[in-house]
C-alpha cells in the first residue's frame, strides 16, 4: 500500500514553527556565496571550557580558560563572517556558553535550533553544531586568538562545555573574489529519482578544484544534533579527539574529475512528492568555496521497498547512566505497519563516553547490544538491528552502567529506527 503523503496537521504547525526558528538563526553558506574556512581543532585539554567561578578543584585545574591561536590570511573584500563550531554540551546546568575573539565582547553560543526541554535545555545532553555570526570588527587579517567561557545554574559550579573545533567562515564579495564555480548537472530539476541515484556536477576554478560537497534536503534523522529534521543533512564532528571535524553524513565528497557520485540513500526515508533538493558547494585549491545554484523539486521514488523512520517518543532529561543507574525510553512503531514485511533495520545512536569499557551493552527490547562508542568523546553510529528484534507499539530502549567513572551520555534527539519494508497489504 503507497503511503499518504498529505502531512497531519500537527506536523504541518511543527514545520511551520522550525522553519521559523532556522529562518531566525545566522545563515551559513548560500547558494552565490564565496568563501574561505579556517579551522581550529583541538585536542588534549584544550578543548574544555570551564566556568571562571568554578570552585571545585578538578574544575580549577582546567582555568584559566585557554586563548587558542586562529590564523586568517586575508580579509580583503569580506563582507561578513561566522563561526561553526563542534560543540558539546558538556555538563548539566551549564549556562551561556559564549565564545571571543582577540579579547572582543564574548559572543553567546546559542542553544541546538530546536532545543529540548521547553528552554530548560541545560539538562540535556547533546553534540550540535551551532553557528554564531562574527562581527568583522573582531577579526584581523594573520594571527587572531579566540575564547571560551560559560557559567553555572549554580554561580560557583563546574560549568563546562567542549569547543572541540572551531571553523571560521569568511564570506568574500563574488564579483571582486576570485572563484570556484559549478552546478549540479544531474539530476535536472523536478526530476525522479530512484534507489542510489548518480548525481553529475561540472565544476572548475582558475587554480584547480580541490573538492565538491554534496548535500541533499530531505527529512531524516538529525545527524547534527540541533533537533532539525527537515534540513541540508551532514555535520561536524572529530571522530578522534584533535582531528579535523570534517563534514560527514552528507551525500558524498568527490576529490577529483569526473565529479560524479552515488548517493547511498540506504538509510533515506521515503519523501512527499518534489521534496528532495540538492545542493553542491566546490572549493578551489587556494581555499575559495563557492555554493551552486540547487536543485528542487526532486522525487525519491522506490521500486518494491518503502522506508521508514521511527523517533523516540520523549527524550528524558539527563539520559545518562553511571553506578548502577538505568535509564529508558520508548520508539513506537505503529501498528499499521507489518513488521513481517521487514526487510532490514538500523538504529540511530549518539552517545559520549559511549565506551563498552566502562558501560553494559544496551538493550532494544529482547535484544542486547554493544554500545560502540568513544572513551571521553562523541561518537553517531547506525547500529544494524534484526528486524525480528523490533515490535509494534512501543520499543524500549535501555541503558545501564555500574561504573564510577564518567557517564554514558544518550545524546539528543535520542535513538530512532530505521526500517526497510518489502511493498505490501500494510508498510
Amino acid at each position: 500500500m503507497r503511503p499518504c503523503v498529505r502531512p497531519h496537521p500537527a506536523i504541518v504547525c511543527l514545520s511551520l514553527a522550525l522553519s521559523a526558528v532556522v529562518a531566525a538563526a545566522p545563515r551559513g553558506p548560500q547558494p552565490g556565496d564565496v568563501y574561505r574556512e579556517f579551522a581550529s581543532h583541538q585536542g588534549g585539554n584544550d578543548w574544555r571550557v570551564t566556568n571562571p567561578d568554578a570552585r571545585d578543584p578538578r574544575a580549577r585545574r582546567y582555568l584559566p580558560n585557554p586563548a587558542l591561536p586562529l590564523h586568517i590570511d586575508s580579509l580583503e573584500g569580506a563582507v561578513r563572517a561566522e563561526a561553526l563550531l563542534d560543540r558539546w554540551g558538556g555538563h548539566v546546568s551549564t549556562k551561556r556558553p559564549q565564545i571571543r575573539f582577540n579579547d572582543s565582547p564574548w559572543l553567546d553560543v546559542p542553544p541546538p535550533l530546536n532545543a529540548p526541554g521547553d528552554g530548560d535545555h541545560e539538562r540535556y545532553y547533546f553534540q550540535d553544531n551551532p553557528v554564531i555570526a562574527v562581527p568583522l570588527e573582531h577579526l584581523k587579517a594573520g594571527d587572531n586568538t579566540f575564547q571560551g567561557t560559560c557559567s553555572h545554574a549554580n554561580p560557583t559550579g563546574w560549568g563546562q562545555w567542549g569547543l572541540y573545533s572551531l571553523i571560521l567562515r569568511v564570506y568574500y564579495e563574488p564579483a571582486a573574489t576570485p572563484h570556484p564555480s559549478g552546478r549540479i548537472v544531474s539530476p535536472a530539476q523536478d526530476a525522479t529519482i530512484g534507489e542510489n541515484p548518480t548525481i553529475c556536477i561540472e565544476a572548475s576554478s582558475p587554480s584547480g578544484v580541490a573538492r565538491v560537497d554534496v548535500l541533499a534536503w530531505y527529512e531524516g534523522y538529525d545527524e547534527d544534533g540541533d533537533g532539525v529534521w527537515l534540513d541540508w543533512h551532514g555535520g561536524h564532528f572529530q571522530p578522534i579527539r584533535g582531528e579535523a571535524a570534517e563534514l560527514r553524513d552528507h551525500v558524498g565528497t568527490l576529490w577529483r574529475s569526473p565529479y560524479e557520485l552515488t548517493w547511498d540513500t540506504r538509510w533515506v526515508p521515503d519523501q512527499p512528492p518534489r521534496a528532495v533538493k540538492l545542493i553542491a558547494r566546490v572549493e578551489g585549491s587556494r581555499g575559495t568555496w563557492f555554493v551552486t545554484q540547487p536543485v528542487t523539486g526532486l522525487t525519491l521514488r522506490r521500486t518494491g521497498q518503502h522506508v521508514r523512520l521511527f523517533r523516540t517518543a520523549e527524550v528524558p532529561a539527563r539520559f545518562g547512566v553511571r553506578n548502577h543507574s538505568t535509564q529508558s525510553c520508548v520508539i513506537p512503531i505503529p501498528t499499521d505497519h507489518d513488521l513481517s514485511r521487514a526487510i532490514e533495520a538500523g538504529m540511530h545512536y549518539r552517545t559520549w563516553h559511549g565506551w563498552d569499557g566502562h558501560h553494559k551493552p544496551f538493550r532494544l527490547n529482547d535484544l542486547v547490544h554493544l554500545n560502540e562508542g568513544k572513551n571521553h568523546h562523541f561518537d553517531y553510529d547506525i547500529h544494524l538491528i534484526p528486524p525480528a528484534a523490533l515490535r509494534t507499539g512501543d520499543n524500549v530502549f535501555a541503558v545501564s552502567s555500574e561504573t564510577e567513572h564518567h557517564m554514558l551520555e544518550v545524546h539528543w534527539p535520542g535513538p530512532a529506527l530505521t526500517v526497510r519494508f518489502r511493498t505490501g497489504d500494510g508498510f
